[in-house]
């Protein structure tokens, strides 16, 4: 079975949020473990403000996503 993809710049798009969001997960707990250990007790920092700016990555993404669609359909 073969799988079709119609339209490659929205699969990689994709691909790359995907990767995004598993990055961050990894990379906020280790920083919450890190910050922790080298403060010497656990409290609440920048730290959990991490997965923020991925999350703007993403909506960048989105934007260029969408704005691409609607400039194709109009040259169509």
């Amino acid at each position: 079975m073969k799988l079709k993809i119609k339209n490659k710049k929205k699969f990689i798009i994709r691909i790359v949020e995907l990767l995004i969001v598993f990055l961050t997960i990894i990379l906020t707990i280790l920083s919450i473990k890190l910050a922790n250990q080298i403060r010497g007790y656990a409290t609440v920092g920048g730290e959990y403000l991490l997965p923020i700016i991925p999350s703007i990555v993403i909506v960048i993404l989105e934007d260029y996503l969408e704005k691409n669609e609607i400039k194709e359909r109009n040259e169509d």
